[in-house]
């Protein structure tokens, strides 16, 4: 039985296949629906692959990840078996035969009867040379950076085919990651370049001519666009679109298994679905304000919670310094905390600003929120003081706090801390 066979004209009784035959083209045609629709409504629009028309690391390089194809090197690819066996590994060291490399050939293969099947259970991963010490040095008169020391880096990239099935049409996800070019190996400075680049994009590569099942494929989608905007239910076919459509797009999914993942301690697990909403909504949030600041003012926040709680400071300040100028004493809370951790020069002018705002009259204390952010605010700026060595200021406002009950018992602490130090330095001072 054909994959597309139950959308042909009534069978007769000997035409008819067995149940068993039903169940397994169905679940090719699913896996195609689901598959294609991942494929058409992912951010970077990919054209389509096939034996007479093959994607190259060329084409992914250059219309993909837009690398200058002239800063690169030679390839490692590392292929694993099925169930981790078998390890090959193969070096091309001429670039233009890894420009020429065409991925699927890393998932398919042609078995006895000349058929192009996919390998199952398989994965590769390319290590490509990315401005190598050669191409940094050579020519280095036509180039436009002079740099010498941003070298041997790489790009690397993941392919695994994208299942549950691929018949026909095969469906390949690629997972890239490009370290950062500084030279400073430390990443935990203010985020910016030093952060690596990663994404991921589907391939699609036609076995056979896809022209009758994407026909199809469009009346179920354009069913579904239609049903949705009146509101009818939908089929099995057109749920199975709309959640490839949605698979990397569900935001509110995203946003609130990423905040129960927090609640849960688990910071490192959040950020993945955290981040991909940050993704989503930066740009988004700038043409839709209205609509959109709320979570992504919450987003924001909760990856630099995330980010603190792991002691990466620097990080937890880069989303945290976003949403700074928001009211929200949670959010401003944390920043601070993230500030200070981080030995950021600019903490101490940030909490004598929001102390400023009690002491003028500006802020009033007058709600339990109110009260906890002032006692805080006054906490971390004797904090400082301490930090910097300003022994009495430390002591003066320390000897105030003693009077709070909230801040009593940080107070006396503290107040043994500095007597401890000062007692070993001769000639104590500010």
């Amino acid at each position: 039985m054909g994959l597309f066979d139950r959308f042909s004209k009534k069978k007769t009784v000997t035409e008819e296949p067995s149940q068993g035959q039903n169940i397994v083209s169905d679940w090719f045609w699913d896996s195609f629906l689901l598959n294609e629709a991942k494929f058409r409504h992912q951010q970077a629009s990919v054209k389509r692959s096939s034996e007479t028309e093959q994607i190259t690391l060329g084409y992914i390089l250059k219309e993909l990840l837009n690398i200058n194809l002239a800063d690169i090197g030679s390839m490692t690819i590392v292929s694993r078996g099925e169930f981790g066996s078998n390890d090959r590994t193969e070096i091309i060291t001429e670039p233009q035969r890894v420009l020429a490399y065409q991925p699927y050939k890393a998932i398919l293969y042609t078995n006895d009867k000349g058929e192009t099947v996919p390998k199952t259970g398989e994965n590769t991963t390319l290590v490509i040379s990315y401005r190598s010490g050669n191409i940094i040095f050579d020519n280095q008169e036509s180039k436009n950076d002079k740099s010498k020391l941003c070298t041997d880096n790489s790009i690397i990239l993941y392919l695994r085919g994208l299942g549950p099935f691929m018949h026909e049409t095969a469906y390949m996800r690629v997972s890239v990651m490009i370290p950062n070019f500084s030279s400073p190996d430390d990443f935990r400075t203010t985020h910016s370049k030093n952060q690596p680049f990663t994404t991921s994009f589907i391939l699609g590569y036609d076995i056979v001519s896809p022209d009758d099942k994407l026909k199809k494929y469009d009346i179920i989608e354009q069913a579904l666009v239609d049903k949705t905007n009146r509101g009818e239910e939908l089929t099995k076919e057109e749920q199975t679109v709309l959640e490839g459509i949605t698979y990397s797009k569900n935001l509110g999914y995203d946003f609130g298994y990423g905040r129960w993942l927090v609640s849960e301690k688990r910071y490192a697990d959040a950020l993945m679905s955290l981040i991909k909403v940050y993704e989503h909504l930066k740009t988004d949030v700038v043409t839709d304000y209205d609509n959109l600041h709320e979570i992504f003012n919450e987003t924001c926040f909760n990856i630099g919670f995330c980010f603190n709680e792991m002691e990466q400071y620097d990080r937890a300040v880069y989303y945290l310094d976003i949403i700074q100028g928001s009211d929200n004493t949670k959010y401003i809370i944390e920043y601070i905390n993230a500030l200070v951790n981080n030995g950021d020069p600019r903490s101490m002018n940030i909490v004598q600003h929001y102390l400023r705002e009690f002491n003028d009259g500006t802020k009033k204390i007058d709600s339990e929120e109110t009260s906890y952010f002032y006692d805080f605010l006054c906490r971390r700026l004797a904090y400082l003081f301490i930090d910097y060595k300003m022994w009495d200021k430390a002591r003066n406002l320390l000897e105030q706090l003693k009077e709070s009950p909230a801040c009593h018992d940080f107070a006396v602490q503290e107040l043994e801390y500095i007597a401890r130090v000062c007692s070993n330095q001769s000639h104590p001072s500010e």
